[in-house]
């Protein structure tokens, strides 16, 4: 059967190919183990009758992969909302000055603490790379919300917020960044 064909069902329609994705699966096992194993059940007329198995799946790992494919851009996944493995990834961007590395790093835990303490899940990458790294890695792991703490933003008391969705940034002041993010995750996907 193929694109165009009458319909076998009704005779009046026609075939549609298109693209699917295979997320589960149905077995109809019939008698295969029960006769194996000679399990039969008793009938309301008393007789032996065969049992019938099916076995059901719906594997995790290719719904997370349906999802990639349809949420995802030439940078990585986009994860909806209902479904990434956080709400929030901060991203701490490194510093040659001392005291300034240390603001930003202070400012990105205790940002994460507040936000965990509400119920947000946070990805912290603090690590010792480059910001272009940490862009490419944020955007291609694909988390709904980037907030970057840096020396740029801390000089106007506020977090780079970028959605990963947008194809923009916007500075959130910190003292309004807890109560908007948690307007965002937990308005649903």
């Amino acid at each position: 059967m193929k694109d165009g064909d009458a319909c076998p069902s009704c005779k009046t329609g026609k075939v549609v190919e298109t693209k699917s994705i295979e997320v589960g699966n149905i077995f109809p096992l019939k008698t295969r183990f029960t006769d194996a194993f000679g399990f039969k059940v008793q009938g309301p007329d008393r007789q032996m009758h065969d049992v019938l198995m099916g076995c059901y799946g719906i594997g995790p790992s290719r719904v997370m992969g349906s999802i990639v494919e349809i949420h995802n851009d030439d940078r990585g996944m986009i994860w909806p909302k209902s479904v990434a493995p956080f709400d929030v990834h901060i991203v701490s961007l490194s510093n040659k000055d001392q005291s300034i590395k240390e603001k930003i790093e202070n400012t990105a835990e205790s940002l994460m603490q507040d936000l965990e303490i509400k119920g947000v899940e946070v990805l912290w990458d603090d690590r010792d790379a480059s910001a272009g790294e940490k862009f490419a890695d944020a955007d291609l792991i694909g988390i709904p919300l980037r907030l970057v703490v840096s020396e740029k933003s801390l000089a106007e008391d506020s977090v780079e917020w970028k959605e990963r969705h947008e194809e923009t940034a916007q500075l959130v002041k910190l003292t309004d960044l807890v109560e908007e993010v948690i307007a965002l995750t937990k308005n649903g996907a």
